[in-house]
C-alpha cells in the first residue's frame, strides 16, 4: 500500500517537475539572448507597474493552486535583484496565500475544490489533518513551500486562527523564498548570494532536528506505533 501511494505521488510530481524544468531553461535562454541588463532597463521603465503586476501574479499563483509558480521567483531574482525580489514575492505570497485561507474559511469545500481541481483537493485533504497546529504549519512552510497553496486552503479549512497562520507565512517563509529568489540571481551569473544561499540550505537541514518531534507528528509515525502497542 505505501509503496503504491508513493508510485502515485510521483506520477502526480512529474508533470509538476519537467514544467518546472523547462520554464527555468527558457528563463536562463530568455536572459542570454535580451540581455540582463535590457531587461533591467524596461523594469526600471516601467516603473512601479512592474512590482505590482509581479505581486498579482504571484498571488494568483497562489489562488489559482495547479499553476507552476516556483520559477516566478527565480524571475524575481534575474529582474529585480535579491532584496527586491525576495520581498515582493514574500508580499505576493502573503497575499496569495490569505485569499487562499479566507477562500476556504468563508466559501467552503465546493469552491475550494472548483479553485484547485479534484487533485488539488486530494492534497488539501492530506494537509487538513496535518496543519491545524502552529508547528505543523511552521513545518509545512518551510519544507513544503512548492505546496503552500495547498496547504493554505487547508489552514482555512481548520480552526487555525488568521493572526497565526499570517506569521508563520511571514516569518517563515523567509527562508525557503529568499533560497529560490537567489538561485535566480544565479542564472543572471550573479555568485554574491551564494554563502547566503548555503547558509539557507544549512539552516533548513538542521530545523528538521529541531522539529523531529514534531515531523513525527506530521508523518504520523507515534500514532502508528501507538496502534501496533495497542494491538499488541
Amino acid at each position: 500500500m505505501i509503496a503504491e501511494q508513493e508510485k502515485i505521488s510521483l506520477k502526480a510530481l512529474l508533470p509538476a517537475l519537467l514544467s518546472f524544468i523547462a520554464i527555468t531553461l527558457l528563463l536562463t535562454v530568455a536572459v542570454s539572448a535580451i540581455g540582463l541588463e535590457r531587461l533591467r532597463e524596461i523594469i526600471a521603465g516601467a516603473g512601479l507597474l512592474a512590482p505590482l503586476l509581479y505581486i498579482a501574479v504571484r498571488a494568483l499563483t497562489f489562488v489559482a493552486a495547479p499553476l507552476n509558480s516556483g520559477p516566478l521567483q527565480f524571475a524575481a531574482g534575474i529582474l529585480f535583484g535579491f532584496v527586491p525580489g525576495t520581498l515582493l514575492s514574500l508580499i505576493g505570497e502573503i497575499i496569495g496565500g490569505s485569499l487562499n485561507f479566507w477562500i476556504a474559511r468563508k466559501l467552503g469545500r465546493p469552491v475550494v475544490q472548483r479553485l484547485a481541481g479534484a487533485d488539488g483537493m486530494q492534497r488539501i485533504d492530506r494537509f487538513y489533518h496535518r496543519v491545524g497546529e502552529v508547528w505543523t504549519l511552521v513545518y509545512a512552510r518551510l519544507f513544503f513551500f512548492a505546496f503552500y497553496d495547498f496547504v493554505s486552503y487547508a489552514a482555512g479549512l481548520t480552526p487555525l486562527k488568521y493572526r497565526q497562520y499570517l506569521l508563520v507565512t511571514a516569518i517563515a517563509g523567509i527562508l525557503p523564498t529568499a533560497a529560490a529568489v537567489g538561485i535566480g540571481t544565479t542564472i543572471t551569473g550573479d555568485s554574491s548570494q551564494l554563502i547566503f544561499l548555503y547558509a539557507a540550505l544549512g539552516v533548513l537541514c538542521v530545523i528538521p532536528l529541531l522539529f523531529y518531534p514534531h515531523i513525527r507528528r506530521w508523518f504520523g509515525t507515534d500514532k502508528a506505533q501507538q496502534n501496533e502497542s495497542s494491538a499488541i
